[in-house]
């Protein structure tokens, strides 16, 4: 029986499809193949509106929080559609691979975040089990198909991104990839830049035709011929990984007995609280805002230089550092010493953003699926960068003209030419103000919890080496040479 009321098709056994009402039909027609397989016999909610209903039970029950209950309905209905649409089959015979389908769908069109697609995830893997009764779909095999589905080449044509068509076939898919992906882009050229320098040291071949005999050979002769860094290496083998592992669907052998580069401990490089002084007042202007940023607030250039113009809190007296370099937020010192030079600096970055406005252009990027999702906030004053560059650019991913900010190598050759010119032979550079900040933070008393927060650190032990650099040998403190004899 076709109903218009609740637009489903009744057939025997309580066996039901949901279909959506046409329009003064009440229905559609099943195809023969639709009606075939209905699954198991069942009583279900006999249509849309009591199967949301049973849901809204489940979520209570499942103690879903009350905020993102609408949202889970949302991506029920988003589901629900894309089944009629493409699947063209009954809730009955969903299965894992048809979820992660949907949530690679939505990735590709929309450049969905992590947490939207785990919550979409979780929300139909929830109604299925729930109310459709489907015990086979789970979480742990979806994540997996979504895993390796969510950048199959062959899936990719479609994504809404620009990619350099004059490189190789096999570097467009991985450039495409990392994209898709939300690499950053200095990964990205990175990246890239190994999986180059790789194809030609196997004489040009197509990587896609490699795998684990080749990966081992390059990565010895990094470390053996080429004695690079640990990091270098491991860059390298990042690369090289996630080109094969991600893109290339090729599985892997063991590389556990490849030759590993030889790492030494070092401590960081620390200026004094004087050698800090000496270089800041051999700087000026913008270079020394964003260097007493670096030493006052712990920044890292590119954090420093990436702050939006709603990140900077005169009120409370803090910064908050969005997408750092492990993808969380962290909140950290405003220095007093600098607020009102940083609020010129912001009035000067809105006035030029008014400029630019009035000239056509004034749209600043956002992270993600932000632009879209907010269609007009990359041209709110909130969120423009506090150090916008001098001229405009084009963008490399999307090809539109917009004002980036400001380049770190600004930044590093002022502090480099301050730390020659103040006369210290540390080998010092801009990440040594935040190395400073950290240890003369913990010299004056702070917390080492706290210090590991204001860094944005994830292990404590990363930050533990700054008490290294405070550590001072022998018993007494001092040398048995000052013990026993006194300066001439």
């Amino acid at each position: 029986i076709v109903t218009a009321r609740h637009g489903i098709i009744w057939i025997p056994d309580n066996r039901i499809i949901w279909t959506k009402a046409v329009a003064g039909q009440g229905g559609r027609k099943m195809e023969p193949e639709e009606t075939a397989v209905m699954g198991q016999t069942g009583l279900l909610p006999g249509s849309i509106e009591e199967a949301v209903a049973a849901y809204s039970s489940v979520m209570a029950t499942r103690q879903v929080p009350i905020k993102a209950r609408k949202h889970f309905v949302r991506w029920i209905s988003q589901f629900d559609d894309y089944r009629v649409a493409t699947l063209r089959r009954s809730f009955r015979t969903c299965t894992n691979r048809d979820v992660a389908e949907f949530l690679r769908e939505r990735q590709e069109q929309s450049s969905l975040p992590a947490w939207q697609l785990k919550q979409a995830q979780e929300a139909i893997v929830l109604f299925l089990r729930n109310v459709i009764c489907l015990g086979e779909i789970d979480t742990r095999s979806v994540s997996a198909l979504t895993d390796s589905t969510a950048i199959d080449p062959a899936g990719m044509r479609d994504v809404r991104t620009r990619v350099d068509t004059t490189r190789a076939e096999w570097s467009q898919q991985v450039q495409r990839a990392l994209r898709t992906q939300h690499y950053a882009f200095a990964t990205e050229k990175a990246y890239l830049d190994w999986l180059d320098r790789f194809v030609v040291f196997h004489g040009e071949k197509d990587p896609r035709t490699l795998g684990t005999v080749e990966i081992r050979a390059f990565l010895e002769y990094l470390a053996l011929e080429r004695n690079v860094a640990p990091g270098t290496q491991n860059q390298a083998f990042s690369a090289l990984l996630f080109a094969f592992s991600k893109v290339f669907l090729v599985e892997l052998g063991d590389l556990s007995t490849t030759a590993r580069a030889k790492g030494d401990q070092r401590l960081p490089v620390v200026l004094t609280m004087d050698e800090v002084d000496q270089v800041l007042n051999l700087m000026s202007g913008l270079s020394l805002l964003v260097a007493q940023l670096l030493y006052g607030a712990g920044l890292r250039v590119s954090e420093a230089l990436r702050l939006r113009v709603k990140d900077v809190d005169f009120g409370y007296e803090q910064i908050v550092v969005r997408d750092t370099k492990g993808n969380e937020d962290r909140v950290t010192y405003l220095p007093e010493v600098v607020q009102e030079a940083l609020a010129e600096q912001i009035a000067y970055s809105l006035g030029l953003h008014t400029n630019d406005l009035e000239a056509g252009h004034g749209r600043v990027w956002l992270p993600y699926a932000l632009a879209e999702k907010y269609p007009n906030a990359s041209t709110e004053p909130g969120w423009q960068y506090v150090f916008p560059a001098t001229r405009l650019s084009i963008d490399p991913r999307s090809g539109e003209t917009r004002r980036h900010h400001q380049s770190e190598s600004l930044i590093q050759k002022s502090v480099k030419r301050a730390v020659h010119e103040a006369g210290i032979r540390k080998q010092a550079t801009c990440h040594a103000l935040r190395h400073s900040f950290a240890t003369h933070a913990i010299q004056s008393g702070s917390d080492i919890r706290t210090v590991q927060e204001l860094l944005g650190h994830k292990d404590v032990s990363t930050t533990m080496i700054y008490t290294h650099v405070l550590n001072r040998p022998g018993v007494s403190g001092k040398s048995p040479l000052d013990q026993r004899r006194k300066p001439r």
